[in-house]
């Protein structure tokens, strides 16, 4: 279910990077996290996300660095990160 989530908020997140604000009421902490890391562009937010596909999509979002992408679990996650990391 976290993998879901976090998977429908990457998508939201691209949409939020203006905004943060809207993050800190998610309640979800790895969602939290995941969407202030976006929105922030800063990666010590993917440190804290303890699902491990979740974090690993984060630091590619964030760093821009496929690498990660190839460390993920779910194929369908590990599609869309590729997808979606230049």
């Amino acid at each position: 279910m976290k993998t879901i989530l976090i998977l429908g908020l990457s998508l939201v997140s691209l949409n939020l990077m203006a905004n943060e604000s809207n993050c800190y009421s998610i309640q979800n902490q790895d969602s939290k996290n995941y969407c202030l890391a976006t929105a922030k562009r800063q990666e010590s937010y993917c440190y804290s996300i303890r699902e491990q596909d979740s974090k690993n999509l984060c630091l590619a979002q964030v760093k821009n660095q496929k690498s990660y992408c190839y460390s993920i679990r779910s194929q369908d996650m590990k599609n869309q990160c590729l997808a979606i990391v230049r």
